[in-house]
């Protein structure tokens, strides 16, 4: 089981974000979400799955970013 496009998942902070897209780079799924609220938001996270749980590692690092930026074709 994993994030589906569309799907709405609500952060830790409460905050609630749509699953925009996803990749697999080099054996990572990544996704690539937008807020549902303004100022619209964008951030990207990892995804871990653990048997029936998935969690979110929400890509701080500046760098990274902008690598995923290119995945995702993010202009």
């Amino acid at each position: 089981m994993k994030l589906e496009n569309g799907e709405v998942i609500t952060l830790d902070d409460g905050k609630e974000y749509i699953v925009f897209n996803s990749i697999l780079k080099e054996g990572v799924n990544y996704v690539f979400l937008i807020s549902n609220f303004k100022p619209v938001e964008i951030c990207f996270a990892k995804e871990i799955i653990d048997g029936e749980n998935i969690s979110l590692e929400i890509i701080n690092d500046q760098k990274q970013k902008e690598e995923l930026m290119k995945y995702f074709d993010v202009r």
